[in-house]
């Protein structure tokens, strides 16, 4: 028996095409053909019949349609196996995986370099589609998503398809079948490009930046929004002749630089949300990117400059997903912060990733945080940029936002949700540029509506994962911008010395988000060096750390309620927090001795303080070696409101 479900649904057997007439029923073999061969919950198929609101009878109700298509398609189809029912067909009887293998297949042909294979089995793919998916069965049902899925799932192997036959020297074949393909699905941005590519193979180049005008025009005057930054660079290669896109038979991959990208695909959970994910590069490591309180796939290739996404396919095979709740994932009314997590796990098994380097950005940083507390086994290393380990302010957490402007910053953020709102507190520097502020308008408005983008960000922001911390096993690195007015650096020093052996580098930036960061080369540069020490094989695993003279500060005894005021002593003496412990390095000794006598003065108690100056080896911005061990020991001795001064530091600053 085979079952086709990428149009009309069809079961064809042994015998010629089963009919089914009712709604129900297609709709129920529809729901275990989806999954083939696996067990199916009596309530998920419930749901899938009648969405949220099943009636009372709904079980007993089944239990006739299952009968029902026994008769059709005979009592050995369809198995009863707690807690609920199987399908007894393979994978490869059902159309739409037959559909997920080819382009897998087709992905993986593109990697080894072989468009004409690559086009073959993605083009057999696409011809697997007879209409709409899922068209036939019972409407306003539970499986309305679904359907949706499948369409984007479809739309994004044909985006595949495409960008094969271009790597393959079909340029002029595909201008007349890109051209319908603009006119039926005018917001697929990178149909456009694939158009104007097309275009200016054939030597067409009035004719392709005329293509980027009219996406242009439809954009804005539907969407109310600028091309996003793969379109811009696009356009940009075309007007300089650039030759990525000139030479026909070359991958068209001026947007990313060489990169290729899978199609979207939805990996399943096991309480049965879709999760989007998408994988890019193919690298030595893993890199799993958990986004912040919103997210939509394309954000990572519409930012203003592509240049993150290429240093990071540089080190690994990046994955990248939508949680549960937005973007191209299910939107279920209730999201919690515990299902993020299993949607973490979901995408590694649906990439067949063992262990992963976990790359928590922002509000991610918590999920990312309880990822590696609770599968420690399945984390490489531990990244995490502008993250927080609990944003709200408490009797025991003093560096967190009080609820009253929190409550006002969200009113501020759901009135003019869309429209690029906040920007001078996400990234001040850059708030004025109208570029930035369209892509932050796009990020919003293809995430998540207002409402549903609130539901997140308090899921967020009433968060706490300050229990996790000491629970941290494996390498971590905090990455964090000096000046971020969103998640200020003292909630990221906070995190950073109650992770084990974290590691802290403070960027001189004031941008929270990643994806329009101002120094994104530093912030690859730290990531780059960090794995490179401690991901075996990894990048810069052969370089030498850097040897450099520095004047460290060790603190010990600071109340837990003045921890937060010491924080700040240092940083706003030029020292470079590191951890374990609250220790700074200094480059100039006579700095470090006057913040050492400040904290004094200011935090008073039982504080004690050790300086002193040595070597240490530098990765980045975090420092290990003599000076920071020196300074720690020197605290331990000295007695409450003491500072001890090493012999190394009296001679180079006469300091007593």
């Amino acid at each position: 028996m085979q079952v086709s479900v990428l149009g009309p649904l069809r079961v064809d057997g042994t015998r010629g095409t089963v009919a089914l007439g009712a709604a129900k029923e297609r709709s129920l073999l529809t729901a275990l053909a989806l999954s083939p061969g696996s067990v199916v919950a009596a309530e998920s198929l419930i749901a899938a019949l009648w969405g949220e609101d099943p009636p009372a009878s709904a079980r007993k109700t089944l239990q006739t349609y299952v009968w029902n298509l026994r008769q059709a398609l005979g009592d050995e189809a369809i198995a009863t196996e707690p807690p609920g029912y199987v399908l007894r067909i393979r994978p490869d009887d059902v159309d739409v995986h037959r559909f997920r293998a080819l382009v897998r297949e087709g992905e993986e042909a593109m990697r080894q370099g072989d468009a004409s294979s690559a086009s073959e089995k993605l083009g057999a793919a696409v011809a697997l589609r007879r209409g709409e998916p899922l068209a036939g069965v019972a409407p306003h049902t539970g499986l309305a998503a679904e359907g949706v899925r499948l369409r984007e799932e479809l739309l994004s192997g044909l985006e595949a398809r495409v960008a094969a036959d271009l790597a393959d020297g079909r340029h002029a074949a595909l201008v007349g079948e890109l051209e319908a393909l603009v006119r039926e699905h005018p917001f697929r941005e990178r149909l456009w490009g694939y158009l104007m590519i097309a275009l200016y193979r054939c030597e067409r180049q009035a004719d392709a930046l005329d293509a980027y005008q009219r996406a242009r025009r439809v954009l804005t005057s539907e969407l109310g929004l600028e091309p996003g930054g793969d379109l811009r660079r696009i356009e940009a290669a075309v007007l300089t002749h650039d030759p990525a896109i000139a030479e026909p038979g070359r991958p068209a991959t001026v947007p990313t630089s060489g990169i290729v990208r899978s199609p979207v695909r939805f990996a399943r959970t096991d309480d049965g949300a879709h999760v989007a994910y998408q994988v890019a590069g193919d690298g030595p490591v893993d890199i799993l990117a958990v986004a912040g309180f919103v997210s939509h796939l394309d954000i990572w290739w519409n930012a203003p400059t592509d240049r993150l996404v290429r240093r990071l396919t540089s080190m690994g095979r990046l994955i990248s997903f939508d949680k549960r709740g937005m973007g191209l994932s299910d939107r279920p009314d209730h999201v919690d912060a515990e299902q993020w997590v299993e949607d973490t796990r979901a995408v590694l098994d649906a990439v067949g990733s063992e262990r992963a380097v976990v790359l928590g950005v922002s509000s991610g940083a918590p999920t990312a945080l309880r990822f590696a507390a609770r599968y420690p086994e399945r984390v490489e290393a531990l990244v995490l940029h502008g993250g927080y380990a609990r944003a709200l302010a408490g009797d025991d957490y003093a560096v967190g936002w009080d609820r009253d402007i929190v409550e006002s910053f969200a009113e501020q953020l759901e009135a003019g949700w869309g429209s690029g709102v906040l920007l001078e507190f996400f990234a001040p520097s850059r708030a004025n540029d109208p570029d930035v502020r369209g892509y932050w308008a796009r990020y919003q408005l293809l995430s998540a509506s207002p409402a549903a983008a609130m539901r997140f960000f308090w899921a967020t922001v009433e968060d706490d994962v300050r229990d996790v911390l000491p629970t941290m096993a494996v390498p971590t690195l905090v990455v964090h911008p000096e000046r971020d007015v969103i998640v200020p650096l003292a909630q990221a020093q906070h995190m950073a010395l109650r992770i084990p052996d974290a590691e802290l580098v403070v960027l001189d930036s004031d941008v929270h988000l990643i994806c329009i960061c101002d120094v994104l080369d530093e912030l690859a540069d730290a990531i780059e060096s960090f794995l490179g020490r401690v991901v075996p094989g990894q990048v810069r695993a052969d370089e030498a750390p850097e040897l450099v003279l520095v004047t460290a500060v060790a603190v010990r005894g600071v109340p837990p309620g003045a921890r937060a005021d010491a924080e700040a002593i240092v940083a706003g003496a030029g020292g470079r927090l590191q951890a374990p412990g609250l220790t700074a390095t200094f480059e100039a000794p006579s700095r470090a001795v006057a913040c050492a006598r400040s904290v004094l003065d200011k935090v008073g108690g039982d504080v004690a303080i050790g300086v002193h100056t040595a070597e240490c080896t530098r990765n980045g911005k975090a420092y290990r070696g003599p000076a920071v061990d020196g300074a720690a020991e020197l605290a331990r001795q000295a007695s409450p409101g003491e500072v001890v001064v090493s012999d190394a530091v009296r001679a180079l600053v006469g300091a007593a």
